[in-house]
């Protein structure tokens, strides 16, 4: 089978973490499934008009355009169109010609997959993971974007979102088509549960948290808070914070709230260093405000971590008591009990009982055999 993906989000030299979970899905995929990802870009110092480089992964193969971008923007627009038209030529040529376009990410490039459905009769699913269907941004999905992003999502011969509740969200917004959720995935070779030599600093708890630390999904803002009171209660805990982005603020309110020695940035990590974080952690907190179905719990239970987490998006289908503790949005004075209760009584969850749960529900090789499944739903009626 061959597959040619169009990531609306994808990782690039200024941004190497921006949609690597879609890629992820696309690895996982059985070795008898052909990949072919095509992206167009901007490029720097280009004398060409444009460049054409494939680029290797686990298994697929990236056919990366770099454009020289004009300066007006919807000249710009045309010429990455026109690029998608011959990236297209080219992996036809080179590679295979498509069985299925798989679009993850309905905006903007399913723009792309639409018009090939209408010009050439190519069939296109669709993978979904954004927040713009949920309640908290009514205000963004509006007008024209929410005319194109509808009917891009209902000419798809199906569609996984990530979750039931981001299912129920898109048909909130007029989405009426076939739907398999297909929860997003997780390395359990590389997400582990510790070894009995893996222990904190000082003998003290480790809370973790991992984002992109942008306060208005994440609310990392109300844990720094709500770490100010536990502070005033006890000093046996630290929070480890890994994020993608720098923040300054964050930093700044630390330092002038005293906060340095409980409160730990480490910025940008590998995903072993990732894992090893989560290994090292006791418990993993999130505060967001709207989510879908986060790889950072996914990942805390490959790893046998129980999760501290409000109950936004698709969450509350994956975190039961037995996993951790869900808690209202916005609710500091929860989130205060729930980090006492957890630095309390981690040690009581069960790590291998929440370890095979992840194996069972989220291991890549299951997800990737679901989805090859779902293309042959749509190819073999």
């Amino acid at each position: 089978m061959n597959i040619l993906h169009l990531l609306s989000w994808f990782p690039r030299p200024d941004d190497p973490t921006l949609g690597n979970f879609c890629v992820r899905m696309i690895d996982a995929l059985p070795e008898d499934c052909h990949s072919v990802i095509l992206s167009v870009c901007d490029g720097t110092d280009m004398t060409k008009s444009f460049e054409v480089k494939e680029i290797p992964g686990a298994h697929h193969t990236h056919v990366q355009i770099y454009i020289r971008p004009p300066k007006i923007n919807a000249i710009r627009k045309l010429k990455m169109l026109r690029m998608y038209q011959y990236g297209l030529r080219y992996i036809k040529k080179r590679f295979f010609e498509p069985d299925l376009i798989h679009l993850h990410v309905a905006y903007p490039l399913g723009q792309v997959a639409l018009l090939w459905k209408k010009r050439y009769g190519y069939k296109y699913v669709l993978t979904e993971h954004w927040t713009i269907y949920q309640p908290q941004n009514k205000d963004v999905l509006v007008g024209r974007l929410k005319k194109k992003i509808v009917k891009i999502a209902n000419n798809a011969s199906l569609i996984m979102p990530v979750s039931l509740d981001l299912q129920r969200c898109m048909e909130g917004h007029g989405v009426n088509n076939r739907f398999q959720v297909i929860y997003n995935l997780v390395n359990t070779d590389m997400f582990r549960l510790r070894g009995n030599d893996m222990h904190g600093d000082g003998g003290k708890k480790r809370m973790l948290h991992i984002s992109t630390l942008r306060d208005e999904a994440k609310n990392f803002s109300g844990i720094l808070r709500t770490i100010e009171k536990l502070r005033q209660q006890r000093n046996d805990f630290e929070l480890h914070v890994i994020h993608d982005y720098d923040a300054p603020e964050f930093k700044k309110y630390v330092e002038d709230h005293n906060l340095s020695d409980c409160v730990v940035f480490h910025g940008k990590k590998t995903s072993a260093e990732v894992a090893q974080a989560y290994q090292l952690a006791d418990f993993f907190v999130l505060f967001s405000n709207f989510e879908n179905l986060p790889c950072v719990i996914v990942e805390a239970f490959a790893s046998g971590v129980p999760v501290l987490s409000t109950s936004v998006g698709g969450i509350a289908e994956i975190l039961s008591p037995e996993r951790g503790i869900l808690i209202n949005s916005g609710d500091e004075e929860a989130l205060l009990q729930g980090m006492n209760q957890l630095l309390d009584h981690s040690q009581d969850y069960n790590r291998e009982a929440i370890r095979d749960y992840a194996i069972k529900t989220f291991a890549a090789q299951n997800i990737g055999r679901q989805i090859f499944e779902a293309y042959n739903k749509v190819l073999i009626p």
